[in-house]
């Protein structure tokens, strides 16, 4: 069982790549790096649950309803105070996505691990937070050290994608200064590579990065994914693939994609390299959606990774 912590936005986007200025409709969705990779790992078979809290809203309502519905199990706590919102604008090439948050006294940011059951999490094979849930909040820092820490205390492999959104930090040392502060309760360590140069530091050959960060805070697994591979640390050994041509429609869900899919993969008892392939296949697949949330088949990343296994795995 994968248990995630989170908080999840309405996400509002016009219609293909139409202006956000010029919008008269909007496309809406439940949306976060947690709960898409929740929803990623339950489309691939593995049970999932996802805490949070919510306002007691029509909107907070809509995103528990909308969650249930990908077949999560949602435990929340229900609160007063707004939903949070994304407006989400498609850009393509070269123009790029552009987004506005609007989160002030969103009703997530006050959450307390006390207010929340925790035996799914005493009970968990994985736990999974994102850099992006801590950003948010002082009350969201405390509960993902104590989500870490639980899930630790009850044997769970904890999962931390580093999620980097520089709109939320003051600045790059800012983040730096929280985010490392997690790492030694970390397992499996997940992030776009630009991500670790931009937070870390840390730059070079994908090799060299993963075993350096492996090395430096201990981490069982690394992956970092890159615009033409991607790569994933365990024992010693790096495996990468190449990522798959696609016709990209819409990258907001593909990181949430890889995370779930590898977590799913490792829940199940697959070794690092198909794991790895599950992943990149989740990826490639997530960002020919135009939504943010990875509504994946089983059969098509299976076919896709199949596809990653044939253009071969550079092992080092």
């Amino acid at each position: 069982m994968l248990v995630t912590l989170g908080e999840t936005a309405l996400r509002l986007s016009p219609p293909g790549t139409s202006r956000l200025e010029r919008a008269d409709r909007l496309e809406v969705e439940a949306s976060g790096p947690e709960s898409n990779a929740g929803v990623a790992a339950r489309r691939l078979g593995e049970p999932v649950t996802w805490l949070s809290r919510l306002p007691d809203s029509p909107l907070g309502r809509r995103v528990a309803s909308e969650l249930r519905g990908y077949d999560l199990d949602v435990r929340v706590s229900w609160a007063e105070g707004r939903q949070g919102l994304t407006f989400h604008e498609r850009g393509g090439a070269p123009r790029g996505d552009d987004r506005v948050d609007d989160r002030t006294g969103a009703a997530a940011a006050s959450l307390s691990m006390d207010e929340l059951d925790l035996s799914p999490l005493r009970e968990a094979d994985v736990a999974y937070v994102t850099g992006a849930t801590p950003a948010l909040s002082t009350d969201l820092a405390g509960a993902t050290a104590r989500f870490l820490k639980t899930a630790n205390d009850g044997g769970a492999t904890t999962a931390f994608s580093l999620e980097y959104r520089p709109w939320l930090w003051a600045d790059a040392d800012d983040a730096r200064e929280t985010l490392t502060g997690f790492f030694p309760a970390v397992d499996v360590f997940l992030a776009r590579e630009r991500d670790v140069e931009a937070v870390l530091g840390r730059s070079g050959s994908s090799v060299e990065l993963a075993h350096g960060l492996a090395a430096n805070w201990g981490f069982e697994h690394v992956l970092l994914t890159r615009e033409r591979a991607c790569v994933g640390y365990h024992d010693a050994t790096v495996h990468e693939y190449p990522n798959p041509e696609a016709d990209v429609v819409d990258t907001s869900g593909r990181e949430a994609a890889f995370a779930g899919a590898f977590l799913a993969a490792h829940a199940a008892g697959s070794d690092p390299a198909e794991a790895l392939k599950t992943a990149v296949a989740a990826r490639t697949l997530a960002a020919t959606l135009p939504e943010a949330v990875p509504t994946l088949t089983r059969g098509e990343v299976e076919r896709v990774a199949g596809e990653v296994e044939r253009q071969g795995d550079a092992t080092r």
